[in-house]
């Protein structure tokens, strides 16, 4: 995706939903910076950042969105049948819940946490990688240099690895890592309240966005990033969802 038509993406989503009314704006704006603040310096952030530093890097981004939009959509339809379980009013106070326990959750490891932090994220994603990485000179009988018995002399993975294995790494691997994942649950949990097509739109767009900036970024970018600062920020702005969420209960604004 070009930078041209990136651009053009947030422009149309923006326009819709001035038309649309300030309600979806601010659905949309909501829906972005959940996403936001959940995924960059999450697992499936640094997988791209890594991967791109090995591989293509379209391919890599095609894999990755497609897996995140994909799950957005599947969330989406979670919390669309949610309120069909569960009266719309006792929904809110669920969604608020979970966005005042996000928020302190994350204001808590924030607080505990050293200046640096230990990266744990980083390192299970780099540890997964190489795993990656040792069946795939297994498979294209690549010579490994700490086992250089058999295969072919190259140790250039991406001059070998079809595009569309890249994609399908790419797509599986942050997939199976969104499963569960804070930013899915904060989707079904939008889109239950909501209007579920905004929510939609505004979460893929903010998973572009991060996959946009892992990609471009690489593993420079992994490195630099603070996880204190990420958490802190997080911790905000969720309890300030919380916080909207809590006056639209008072003033029983849920539609």
């Amino acid at each position: 995706m070009s930078l041209r038509t990136f651009i053009l993406i947030c422009l149309i989503f923006v326009t819709y939903c001035k038309e649309s009314g300030e309600k979806h704006l601010t659905i949309l704006t909501q829906s972005i910076g959940s996403m936001l603040v959940s995924e960059i310096g999450d697992k499936t952030f640094f997988l791209a950042a890594i991967l791109s530093m090995k591989f293509n890097r379209m391919a890599v981004f095609a894999g990755a969105a497609g897996a995140l939009v994909l799950m957005t959509a599947i969330s989406c339809a979670f919390g669309i049948i949610v309120p069909s379980l569960l009266p719309r009013f006792y929904t809110a106070i669920v969604v608020t819940i979970i966005f005042y326990f996000f928020g302190a959750k994350l204001l808590y490891e924030w607080y505990h946490m050293e200046n640096e932090g230990d990266k744990e994220e980083l390192k299970q994603v780099e540890m997964e990688l190489e795993e990656l990485d040792k069946k795939l000179l297994s498979s294209h009988k690549i010579i490994d240099p700490e086992n250089p018995s058999e295969g072919q002399k190259t140790t250039n993975l991406a001059a070998v690895v079809p595009i569309q294995q890249i994609i399908w790494q790419a797509f599986i691997m942050t997939f199976l890592g969104e499963w569960g994942d804070r930013s899915q649950i904060t989707t079904i949990s939008l889109s239950a309240v909501q209007d579920a097509d905004i929510v939609f739109l505004g979460c893929s767009l903010g998973h572009l966005i991060c996959t946009t900036i892992a990609v471009v970024g690489g593993k420079l970018l992994a490195h630099s990033i603070s996880e204190k600062t990420v958490n802190l920020a997080g911790g905000i702005v969720f309890i300030v969802f919380g916080l909207m969420h809590t006056y639209a209960l008072i003033t029983g604004d849920l539609d």
